[in-house]
């Protein structure tokens, strides 16, 4: 039995609860929270137990990174930022010389590995094209939700793709346990086909796997979606020698075939260029929204627009992309640009939220049992030393720790992931 305690517990419930002095109780090797509470109390409750208390610091659920993508992770300056356009031509001029400069090594993916434990990261959604990065993500200490990711929109090549999205799921299940999660990913509605992505999307809800889907990342694909025009009507002459191209979605006949999953972990990502129907369709699939904002920064010069979670309550989650669209994966990183990112928000309302989908609605996105300090949630917690205390008993002022811990938090001095202490 042990004991862990700090002077400032974040539980990261739907209130954003904070205890002064409090603590988490668990077994070795039983991946459940029993208790928590105040630690002294839990300490007279467990006499026997191993006790260990940090009276400047501050334990919370390991965080979660819900969207990266590992591969691509060794490139410096290939790929273009300021437009998506000039990004994906980029990406698909540089591709090649990209995985093939050592993108797919062990030591790439590694180091991706190592830059989430250091920033508190204890789960992924890890999205992957190519598989390369599987075998290494399941021997990791990370809770890992891999998404096997399907993308090709030529009717030929469907049955090739689909085989490959297959074999690569088969590996993966053959690789599963309770932290390594196979899962199914849609590339997005401009790059897959309906008969491919309603196969998959079968698959995922007869299988209840978790599904992910990046959707309306730009002004671009949402041009093509309901104009069949724009930037892509010549990406597809240029890159897949078809000059007659049309759209074979429409928002929202790309959300209606996603209702088989309101009962699957489904998430969609970035949604930087959807209106309020379509936001009302995607709570309506109980799906968690994922925003990744460094990355829409860079690609989109734009951010998700929070206004849209006021009327739905859509839960959501927060990633870092990945290196190709980011200049690196450190989720304490992502949170601080995040911050910047919303002046018009009250800004101790905005921290708690922003720690909120880190931890809570990354678990909500991706289907697992943590993201909150709570009895029967899997043991998956950090706790942050500082030099001073991050809080001042002000009576008149509210609480400002979440605030200073995103502003100030660089690396854990303890991460534990299922019982098992990673840092």
């Amino acid at each position: 039995m042990q004991i862990f305690g700090a002077a400032l517990v974040f539980v990261c419930d739907e209130n954003f609860s904070i205890l002064h002095n409090g603590g988490i109780v668990f077994e070795e090797k039983q991946d459940r929270i029993l208790k928590v509470g105040d630690y002294k109390e839990l300490c007279a409750l467990y006499p026997n137990a191993k006790m260990s208390f940090y009276p400047n610091a501050v334990l919370l659920p390991a965080l979660i990174n819900a969207h990266i993508h590992f591969e691509f992770g060794s490139h410096l300056a290939q790929f273009c930022y300021g437009d998506f356009g000039a990004w994906l031509d980029s990406l698909m001029t540089s591709r090649d010389e990209v995985l093939n400069s050592g993108n797919s090594s062990e030591s790439i993916i590694l180091q991706g590995i190592n830059e989430q434990i250091n920033a508190g990261v204890g789960s992924v959604g890890a999205i992957s094209s190519y598989g390369n990065d599987m075998p290494i993500l399941a021997q990791s200490p990370l809770r890992v939700v891999y998404f096997n990711e399907a993308i090709g929109s030529n009717p030929s090549a469907i049955d090739f793709l689909y085989s490959n999205v297959l074999e690569r799921l088969k590996n993966s299940k053959s690789l599963a346990s309770s932290t390594f999660i196979p899962a199914l990913a849609l590339h997005s509605p401009y790059s897959l086909h309906p008969i491919m992505a309603q196969k998959l999307i079968e698959l995922a809800a007869k299988d209840l796997m978790p599904l992910s889907a990046h959707f309306l990342e730009s002004a671009q694909e949402r041009e093509w979606l309901t104009q069949s025009n724009g930037y892509f009507k010549g990406f597809f002459s240029q890159f897949m020698n078809a000059a007659n191209s049309k759209s074979l979605y429409s928002p929202k006949s790309f959300l209606d075939m996603l209702i088989p999953l309101q009962n699957n972990a489904l998430s969609l990502t970035h949604c930087l260029h959807i209106t309020q129907e379509e936001a009302s369709i995607i709570k309506s699939l109980n799906a968690s929204i994922i925003t990744c904002p460094r990355s829409n920064r860079l690609l989109n010069n734009a951010f998700f627009k929070r206004e849209f979670l006021l009327d739905s309550h859509i839960p959501l989650a927060i990633g870092t992309d990945g290196k190709s669209s980011n200049n690196n994966v450190n989720l304490l990183d992502e949170l601080r640009a995040a911050l910047y990112a919303y002046p018009q928000e009250e800004i101790l309302s905005l921290s708690q939220s922003l720690l909120l989908s880190a931890t809570l609605y990354g678990a909500k996105a991706l289907g697992l049992n943590n993201g909150s300090l709570q009895e029967g949630k899997n043991v998956d917690f950090a706790i942050f030393e500082f030099s001073q205390p991050l809080f001042q008993t002000h009576q008149s002022h509210p609480n400002q720790s979440p605030l200073q811990f995103i502003l100030h938090a660089t690396k854990p001095t303890h991460l534990f992931v299922s019982t098992k202490a990673i840092l």
